[in-house]
């Protein structure tokens, strides 16, 4: 009968999770997010290195909040929403570090062209949030890559986040456990 018992509770174990743990697991998940965001633009600030290691601690940061957050339970959506918000929390990590260059050195931004005149500048067409909002994304989403025209290291870089989001994958991902039986309990001799 105790077998019996257990073998359900781990059956129940392997069915797929409710949606309210999806959503919970989300919800700690943009935790972990955040907050490997903001260490991985401060460790890029304060030493003025982009240290692509931190991609794997935060890849097992939003993995195991995800984890926790199901309830220990994994599958295929808890795996897509883990790495989702890992290269969200490592492409919107530069946003911060380009802010803080731009304050640092204001001038390297607004240089003046020499050949634009007022005229033309006042013809830019204008860009609604929307349209603005998308390109954002975009430039997030593309953001590791742009830097491969920087040699070896950016590859290297490019690499050390796939490690980190390979590490959120394997986190969340369903335990697959075998049941056989209910067997006879012999009594001890």
């Amino acid at each position: 009968m105790v077998c019996e018992l257990c073998a359900k509770r781990i059956e129940s174990g392997q069915q797929a999770p409710p949606a309210t743990s999806l959503a919970r697991a989300a919800l700690y998940g943009v935790g972990a997010a955040l907050a490997g965001c903001a260490l991985y633009a401060l460790v890029a600030i304060l030493t003025g290195l982009e240290i692509g290691l931190i991609a794997i601690l935060v890849g097992y940061m939003v993995g195991r909040a995800v984890r926790h957050g199901s309830h220990g339970l994994g599958g295929r959506p808890q795996q897509i929403l883990a790495v989702v918000l890992t290269y969200f929390a490592i492409t919107t990590s530069y946003l911060p570090v380009f802010v803080y260059q731009a304050i640092k050195n204001p001038t390297a931004l607004h240089q003046p062209k020499q050949s634009e005149t007022p005229a033309v500048a006042e013809k830019k067409p204008k860009v609604s949030l929307g349209q603005a909002l998308f390109i954002l994304f975009l430039l997030f989403a593309a953001a590791p890559f742009l830097s491969l025209t920087q040699g070896v290291g950016a590859l290297i870089t490019l690499f050390i986040i796939f490690i980190g989001l390979q590490r959120a994958w394997r986190l969340t991902a369903r335990s697959e456990i075998l049941i056989m039986g209910p067997y006879e309990l012999e009594p001890a001799p």
